[in-house]
């Protein structure tokens, strides 16, 4: 269903995420159907998202000056490269596979630990 179907469905207090891909043109439809947070990406190469078009680093920067909404980054986020995301504006991290391919449930605590840390700097 539609975006603006969901947030009908979901009420106005529901978290609602638009996925944009690399395109402020979703992102403008994304924010008139009342989302909570505008999603781009992937910024990186994904094992999660393999075919999805790359996002330039720039259209993070253009989405923090044209929308008043949270920005989240996603695909291929690590804790190496999540700085540089934060460096251009980003609210959100949307991080699969650097967490949940840890060899134990302690290393994915760790690793998530570790990018909350990355917000507190």
């Amino acid at each position: 269903g539609s975006l603006a179907a969901a947030r009908a469905d979901l009420g106005a207090d529901a978290v609602l995420g638009g996925t944009c891909h690399a395109s402020l043109e979703l992102a403008e439809a994304a924010a008139q159907a009342g989302v909570s947070y505008l999603a781009f990406g992937r910024f990186f190469a994904s094992s999660t998202k393999p075919d999805a078009p790359p996002a330039p680093l720039e259209l993070l920067d253009q989405a923090r000056s044209r929308f008043a909404l949270p920005v989240c980054a996603i695909g291929g986020v690590t804790l190496d490269n999540a700085p540089l995301l934060l460096d251009h504006g980003v609210d959100l991290l949307a991080v699969v596979h650097s967490l949940f391919s840890a060899a134990s449930a302690g290393e994915v605590e760790r690793r998530a630990r570790a990018f909350a840390q990355l917000f507190a700097a």
